[in-house]
């Protein structure tokens, strides 16, 4: 599953393992080849900052960009440590994997998160207990005043009223409307 490449702190590549070559979609050879200016995205900050780590304590991890043969960029994920060989020459194992699927299902999670929280900002919500007049059917509110119950709802959530009558209230109202 993940990538594994021989390297030396320089840049250059020995080896790649067939998970390598699947990731960065190239060969072998072509992954030797091309060394890490071939394969990442020298532009990327964190390069920097990750060759500059493992220089000073010997290992380093964190995300990269890479460059796939045609151009296309994608998040990987690296640990990578410096270790000398018999010989004394210095050599570093990256170990790398692409996140590119992971970094899509982290941003459809924040801009779920982002649509959420923009439709709770809209949404304001009646809920509890309301005290009400029994008669005039005024609530009152946290100040304790009294307000007609269509002003305490529309300053409180998105509804609106529209007035009319009900069957009862026609019949007791305009008796004379309802003989027909």
């Amino acid at each position: 599953m993940d990538g594994i490449l021989l390297t030396s702190p320089d840049g250059r590549v020995f080896d790649a393992n067939s998970s390598a070559c699947a990731i960065f979609g190239r060969t072998r050879e072509q992954i030797i080849a091309g060394g890490r200016k071939g394969l990442m995205d020298t532009s990327d900050p964190n390069l920097d900052r990750l060759i500059e780590e493992r220089e000073k304590t010997g290992k380093a991890s964190g995300e990269l960009t890479a460059r796939r043969p045609d151009g296309t960029l994608f998040p990987i994920e690296i640990s990578s440590v410096v270790f000398p060989s018999a010989e004394g020459h210095q050599f570093s194992c990256i170990i790398f994997r692409d996140i590119s699927e992971r970094k899509r299902a982290e941003a459809e999670r924040e801009r779920l998160i982002r649509d959420l929280q923009e439709a709770v900002g809209k949404v304001r919500m009646l809920s509890g207990l309301l005290p009400i007049c029994a008669s005039c059917k005024k609530i009152r509110d946290e100040q304790d005043q009294w307000q007609h119950l269509e002003t305490y709802i529309r300053q409180r959530s998105s509804a609106d009223f529209t007035h009319g009558l009900c069957p009862e209230c026609l019949r007791t109202l305009y008796p004379e409307s309802s003989n027909s």
